[in-house]
C-alpha cells in the first residue's frame, strides 16, 4: 500500500529535497541532562516545516528542559518506511494520517498518556485522536483555487467545478496526493456515496473529464498552471494558495459551501521508545497555545490549540482556518478508511480517470 507525504511541506530547500536523512540539531545539545543517544530522536519534513520547528520549538525546548532534539529529516512515506524497518527509529514522529493509520494498523504507535498531556484539554475536537493515538499540531484544508482575472465571480460550491463554464479550465490533483483523494471522497460524498463506497466518486470525477485541463502530481505543477493560463479554477490546497498569491499571483481560495476538507499533521509515539517520558513533554510543549501560536506563523498554517490569538495581518495574508466556527466547519474525512482503500483507488484511477 502507498504511504502519503504532507503536501504543505514539499516545499523543501534543493539541499532538503536530495537529503535522504539530515539531522538538524538544536544550539549546544551535546550534553544536556536527558539527551542520551545526542537527543530526542523526532522525525521532520524538511524544508520550511523543519526551520519552523527547529526555531519555535526544538531549540525553546531545548533551552526550557536540557533535553537535547535531534530533527532527523524524514517525510511520511520515508519515516513510516523507517519505522517498519527499526521501530525505535525515532521517539516521536510527526505523520501524516493516512500512513499514521498504517503505522498503527502494523503495531508500531502507542497511545497517549493523557494525564502527561496537560495543554489537551486547550485543543479542537479535531486535533485529537478519539482513540488516543496522535495528537494534531497544525491544521490546514483542500478547498477551491481559482484564477481571480479569469474567473470573475467566485466559485462557491464543489459542484460549481462541473459548470460547463469552465470546459478545458479545471485542474485537479493525481489520487495518490491529498487534494486527490479528499477531491474524490468529496466527489462521492456530493453524490449518496463515502469514503467506503466510493463508486459515486469515480462516476462523478469521470464525467468532470470533458473540463479538465490537467490532472497535477505536484503542487508544484498546478502554479504552473494558475498562473501560465492553462487552468482557471480546480481542487488546490490553502497554504500553497496563500504562498502563491503572496508571490504577486491573482489568485484567491474557496471554502466550499459544504465545507473544506481538513488537512491535519499529527504527532504520534512509536511502540518502542524508551523515551516515552520527554516525548510527551516536547508534545505539549509545542501543542502549548503559546509555543502553537509561533509555529503556525512561522509556516502560515492554522493552530490546534484554541487559546491561540492570531494577529489580523498574519490572517489577511493567509488563507488559514482560526476560530471554533471555521474549524467546526472543517469536513474530517475518514482517514482510516483512506489509508486501508488508497491502493485500490490509485489502480482504479489509472484504469478509469487517466486512461
Amino acid at each position: 500500500m502507498p504511504t502519503l507525504d504532507r503536501r504543505g511541506f514539499l516545499r523543501l530547500t534543493g539541499a532538503a529535497a536530495g537529503a535522504a536523512v539530515l539531522t538538524a540539531c538544536g544550539p549546544n545539545m551535546a550534553g544536556k541532562p536527558g539527551s542520551s543517544g545526542g537527543g530526542l530522536k523526532i522525525n521532520s519534513f524538511g524544508g520550511t516545516f523543519q526551520s519552523a520547528v527547529q526555531s519555535t520549538v526544538a531549540d525553546a525546548y531545548t533551552t526550557k528542559t536540557g533535553v537535547g532534539v535531534d530533527l532527523i529529516t524524514a517525510i511520511s512515506s520515508d519515516a513510516l518506511t523507517k519505522m517498519r524497518a527499526a521501530n525505535n527509529a525515532f521517539d516521536l514522529a510527526y505523520l501524516d494520517l493516512a500512513p499514521l493509520y498504517q503505522a498503527k494498523a502494523a503495531g508500531l504507535l502507542q497511545k497517549l498518556d493523557r494525564a502527561q498531556l496537560p495543554s489537551l484539554s486547550e485543543l479542537y475536537p479535531l486535533a485529537v485522536d478519539k482513540d488516543g493515538y496522535w495528537v494534531a499540531e497544525l491544521a490546514s484544508m483542500t478547498g477551491i483555487v481559482y484564477h481571480t482575472e479569469r474567473v470573475k465571480t467566485p466559485p462557491k460550491s464543489w459542484k460549481d467545478l462541473w459548470d460547463p463554464k469552465y470546459r478545458g479550465k479545471v485542474a485537479i490533483s493525481n489520487v495518490s496526493g491529498t487534494a486527490g483523494y479528499h477531491f474524490l471522497a468529496m466527489a462521492a460524498r456530493l453524490n449518496g456515496g463515502s469514503e467506503t463506497a466510493i463508486d459515486p466518486g469515480f462516476a462523478a470525477i469521470a464525467s468532470l473529464k470533458p473540463s479538465l485541463a490537467a490532472i497535477y502530481s505536484t503542487p508544484d505543477e498546478m502554479s504552473k498552471l494558475l498562473t501560465s493560463g492553462e487552468a482557471d479554477i480546480g481542487v488546490w490546497y490553502a497554504d500553497r494558495t496563500s504562498a502563491l498569491k503572496s508571490s504577486g499571483a491573482p489568485v484567491a481560495f474557496v471554502r466550499p459551501q459544504e465545507g473544506a476538507t481538513a488537512i491535519l499533521s499529527a504527532m504520534c509515539l512509536p511502540a518502542a521508545t524508551s523515551r516515552a517520558k520527554d516525548a510527551h513533554a516536547y508534545l505539549d510543549f509545542q501543542i502549548s497555545s503559546a509555543v502553537n501560536g509561533k509555529f503556525v506563523q512561522a509556516i502560515a498554517e492554522g493552530p490546534t490549540n484554541s487559546k491561540v490569538t492570531l494577529p489580523q495581518q498574519f490572517l489577511s495574508a493567509n488563507y488559514v482556518p482560526y476560530g471554533q466556527q471555521e474549524i467546526s466547519s472543517l469536513i474530517q474525512l475518514d482517514s482510516e478508511a483512506i489509508s486501508k482503500n488508497l491502493s485500490a483507488w490509485i489502480t482504479r484511477w489509472q484504469q478509469e480517470i487517466e486512461s
